[in-house]
């Protein structure tokens, strides 16, 4: 009982960006796929595991469909994660997956896991990692053909700004995989996060 008290202290020190700008979009393209069979879903960028929790408390309900989650667990140069404790972050990740047997944890760079797979395995894939136009446009490209026909991709902070430098803003790199792939997709949502599924 102490265990469970002590994790859901941990978990407010930190903001919840899923709930803030990310669960309605989940709910609303996501939620058809609940308690489908075989699901493989990839997240880049896990943080605390707000977004893991919910879907596979949610969608990923079958024993047989699988949650990645590849990150780092070291923050970035971003304001907000200047003063966080990475390994109290991980820590409470870790915590929130421990009785989640289908979420399945790789502590690595995300272009890294990216490259060791081989053929389209994924039916969801939410990009929420590295937020420079560069590196979103690298996870983009290489996750795209990991990707099933028909499963979907999103991108979270599209439209973040980080202190007016657009190479340091997502939706650059968003965008200039949208001209490279144009014709391969349909976007399913736009907004402060972008959706789309592969043709």
């Amino acid at each position: 009982m102490m265990l469970l008290v002590e994790v859901r202290v941990m978990q407010t020190k930190y903001p919840n960006w899923f709930e803030m700008t990310a669960k309605k979009n989940f709910e609303s393209q996501l939620m058809p796929l609940a308690g489908k069979f075989n699901l493989r879903f990839l997240q880049i960028g896990a943080f605390t595991g707000d977004a893991t929790v919910w879907l596979v408390d949610n969608v990923l309900v079958t024993k047989n469909s699988v949650l990645e989650d590849v990150d780092i667990w070291t923050g970035s140069d971003e304001e907000e994660h200047k003063d966080m404790n990475w390994l109290d972050v991980e820590r409470v990740y870790d915590s929130r997956i421990a009785f989640r047997p289908n979420v399945i944890k790789y502590k690595m760079d995300s272009k890294e896991f990216l490259r060791s797979i081989e053929e389209p395995t994924y039916d969801f894939i939410y990009i929420d990692g590295d937020h420079t136009a560069e590196g979103v446009l690298q996870d983009a490209v290489l996750a795209w053909r990991l990707l099933k026909p028909g499963g979907i991709m999103a991108f979270d902070d599209y439209l973040w700004n980080y202190n007016g430098d657009p190479f340091l803003e997502p939706k650059r790199g968003v965008d200039a995989f949208l001209a490279v792939c144009e014709g391969q997709y349909t976007i399913i949502e736009s907004g402060y996060q972008l959706w789309i599924e592969k043709c």
